[in-house]
């Protein structure tokens, strides 16, 4: 009797729906004793380290901020420049005037036309074509371009 072999067949069609339904509940099972999972997975998830973005890199050097501080930051940033765009539009005029009376400083002119020169020499140095349109009007504008 040594030498006899017993085998019993069984067709994977039929244990596939129990096996299926056993983990299934078996999973339902284990998530109801996690009372808390979902508070667990929402701390998580808002502790993420991404970048000052929001998002994740592939390079973890710049996932230096939790989501959640870097999605606050962001729409605080975003909040505050509206309302700066919004302050700057009603003060439009003086900001022009004020404008106009600091680039009429020497000390600034002398900062401006070396700024220029600098530009312009860099440019002639490049291999890059240097177009330079300069019109001086009568009154407070000047029109620089540089294409």
């Amino acid at each position: 009797m040594e030498n006899e072999t017993v085998s019993l067949k069984v067709d994977e069609n039929a244990i596939q729906p129990i096996i299926r339904k056993a983990i299934q509940t078996a999973i339902i099972d284990n998530l109801d004793k996690q009372e808390d999972l979902i508070e667990k997975l929402v701390s998580i998830a808002l502790h993420q380290k991404v970048t000052d973005k929001g998002t994740i890199s592939k390079d973890s050097y710049y996932n230096k901020y939790d989501f959640l501080e870097a999605v606050t930051n962001n729409a605080i940033q975003d909040a505050a420049k509206e309302a700066l765009k919004e302050w700057l539009e009603t003060k439009k005029e003086q900001l022009k005037k004020a404008l106009l009376t600091e680039l009429k400083k020497p000390s600034r002119q002398k900062t401006l036309a070396k700024a220029f020169a600098d530009a312009a020499e860099n440019s002639f140095r490049s291999s890059w074509n240097f177009h330079c349109k300069i019109e001086f009007n009568k009154g407070e504008r000047m029109v620089m371009e540089d294409k």
